[in-house]
């Protein structure tokens, strides 16, 4: 019999092999397991987590969290053996019970997973462009009038600026990026003005890449600023890593100039969420990625 509870943090390693089993399913090199995922926890403690468990092993599991009224589903992963027994929806309706909330998340090209999602009332309303660098960027602007200055991370300016671009107030957030993924906060000013902000993860790599520099989140004042802004933002962050990832929506106009200096497309997702109208301007935000938005 399968149960569906509450999850602990004893199951935060099996939760962490049923990710690693669907990442590396179909991969004849796959990468060795690497440390649970320090984001993991970060949900475990600020959100909501199921699992479903059978015979003491974890089959699937589930996360969300809220911030403000928009609720974003982190992660929904079934072991590749158990897919398509109706255990993924059971655990949807767990984490996105039925409120008043806004409910969205980042579906993978997993054509299940998105007609899951649609089903549920999330609609899908942009893709979502995993980008990587993985060599020295090229054909960046020589010039830019754009000055990046190094934030204190307790200004509360940061959280402030992030609640109006990004559609939630998430100090958490902001503590974890800081003290777990080692972020840096950044101002982008011109002409002494502050238009925009940002975070440079230094330790927020992936399975594949665990040394990976990642890039958000970004917000500028105006979509005009949004392309210099986030180009600045590579140059700093390529002085210190050699491998940078950032997350891209599709209407964001510094898609095109990242895919110029070299950035490649390692997947797409689809933004799919339960309201017309974004809580967020895409042209104007880049999110922290899939995990945490």
């Amino acid at each position: 019999m399968t149960i569906f509870r509450p999850a602990h943090e004893a199951d935060l390693r099996p939760m962490y092999e049923v990710f690693y089993q669907n990442e590396v399913l179909d991969n004849p090199h796959p990468p060795s397991p690497d440390d649970t995922p320090s984001y993991m926890l970060h949900v475990l403690q600020t959100g909501t987590m199921y699992v479903a468990e059978q015979d003491g092993q974890v089959l699937a599991f589930a996360g969300a969290i809220t911030r403000g009224n928009i609720t974003f589903l982190t992660d929904l992963f079934v072991r590749p053996a158990q897919q398509s027994g109706q255990l993924g929806k059971t655990l949807l309706h767990a984490v996105l019970p039925q409120d008043d909330l806004v409910h969205c998340t980042m579906s993978s090209s997993d054509p299940r997973a998105l007609a899951l999602y649609i089903r549920a009332g999330m609609g899908p309303r942009w893709p979502h462009f995993a980008l990587q660098l993985e060599q020295p960027a090229h054909n960046m602007p020589l010039t830019s009038d754009i000055e990046i200055i190094e934030a204190d991370p307790g200004d509360p300016a940061l959280a402030r600026w992030d609640a109006q671009i990004s559609g939630r107030l998430r100090p958490v957030d902001h503590l974890y990026w800081v003290r777990e993924q080692r972020a840096v906060p950044l101002w982008f000013r011109r002409q002494g003005q502050i238009i925009g902000y940002g975070y440079i993860r230094l330790g927020a790599g992936t399975l594949r890449y665990p040394q990976a520099c990642t890039l958000g989140p970004i917000g500028v004042s105006t979509p005009q600023a949004a392309t210099e802004c986030v180009l600045a933002a590579v140059n700093w962050a390529s002085q210190r890593a050699e491998v940078l990832r950032i997350d891209v929506p599709g209407p964001h106009p510094c898609l095109a100039a990242l895919l110029e200096t070299g950035f490649r497309i390692a997947y797409v997702d689809t933004f799919v969420s339960t309201t017309d109208a974004p809580f967020f301007d895409a042209r104007r935000y880049i999110a922290s990625g899939g995990d945490l938005l």
